[in-house]
């Protein structure tokens, strides 16, 4: 393999120095030294004068981006809304818009940009009781083998399979 990159090196030289030495129809030659230092003191001044010109954009865009910030910044802080922050005897913090009228409190700008509106969650269920279904627990394990208790357990796994039925026709019927 490396004999082979070898000879890919080589011939890669040798078929750049012949375009040195080989003419063209006109008689110059394929490639000389001027050609190659012209193309390149042109290159140079197009790259320097590009970045020149790319480093004046830079500036210029950072410059009105400041001044926008700057002015966006007073533009908001002039419509943010002033709370007052205290905490009660029961480390309770609490936020108003009027001052704690029981004692000190700290007075804050609060910026509307920097406020996320999210929805309540929904707390009816927490309202609703909690002990509805009643299931009975036994307190001695000698009692866990009571027949009530195992009728009970029974007439509940009849329900949940009429619900589990009813609920598999209701989504047969929706497809």
């Amino acid at each position: 393999m490396k004999y082979f990159a070898y000879i890919l090196i080589m011939l890669l030289l040798i078929s750049i120095t012949t375009l040195f030495y080989l003419k063209r129809p006109d008689g110059k030659s394929w490639l000389s030294v001027e050609q190659i230092s012209h193309t390149s003191t042109k290159l140079k001044s197009q790259a320097v004068a590009l970045s020149n010109n790319t480093l004046d954009e830079a500036v210029k865009l950072v410059a009105n981006t400041h001044r926008d910030l700057i002015q966006k910044t007073n533009d908001d802080f002039s419509a943010s809304t002033v709370i007052y922050k205290w905490q009660d005897q029961h480390g309770q913090w609490h936020y108003s818009d009027q001052p704690n009228p029981n004692g000190k409190s700290e007075k804050m700008l609060l910026d509307p940009n920097d406020i996320t509106v999210v929805e309540a969650e929904d707390t009816s269920i927490l309202k609703g009781s909690a002990k509805s279904g009643q299931l009975v627990v036994t307190q001695n394990p000698a009692n866990a083998y009571n027949p009530v208790v195992i009728k009970k357990l029974f007439d509940d796994a009849q329900q949940v399979k009429k619900k589990l039925a009813e609920r598999t026709e209701q989504l047969e019927k929706a497809n």
